[in-house]
């Protein structure tokens, strides 16, 4: 059985009624944690429930940190980005990272549905490969 979870770490509600949206479209459940604190809480319990990773990196240190602490124990889960900063400055950081994708801020449902079509296939797509 292949997960179909996805967890966002946002404290933006807007990106997580997006996401939202864009989960209920492709049969995928959200997992949404809101602060840096929760997000840790999550780390340590693993990554196999989830599909995909979504990283909200705000402004301040916590995003980055969080991203950085995500590459170092995410155990392959595919992690993307969400920024309100300039997207052509941030995505090559990013991938260069280790990011699977960066998304400028605002995004709408449909770019959602297709990331997670393109990052987190749906069970029927797996069984497929």
């Amino acid at each position: 059985m292949f997960p179909l979870t996805i967890l966002l770490i946002t404290g933006d509600a807007d990106i997580e009624r997006a996401l939202l949206e864009a989960a209920r479209r492709t049969g995928r459940t959200l997992t949404v944690v809101r602060t840096a604190h929760e997000a840790v809480k999550t780390f340590t319990h693993g990554f196999e429930s989830y599909s995909l990773i979504i990283v909200d990196l705000d402004p301040d240190v916590h995003g980055v940190t969080l991203f950085y602490a995500l590459d170092d124990c995410h155990g392959g889960v595919p992690v993307a980005v969400l920024t309100g900063c300039e997207e052509s400055y941030v995505k090559p950081i990013a991938l260069s990272l280790g990011a699977a994708d960066c998304l400028g801020k605002p995004v709408p449902p449909e770019r959602f549905a297709r990331l997670l079509d393109e990052l987190a296939p749906s069970m029927s797509a797996r069984s497929n490969q």
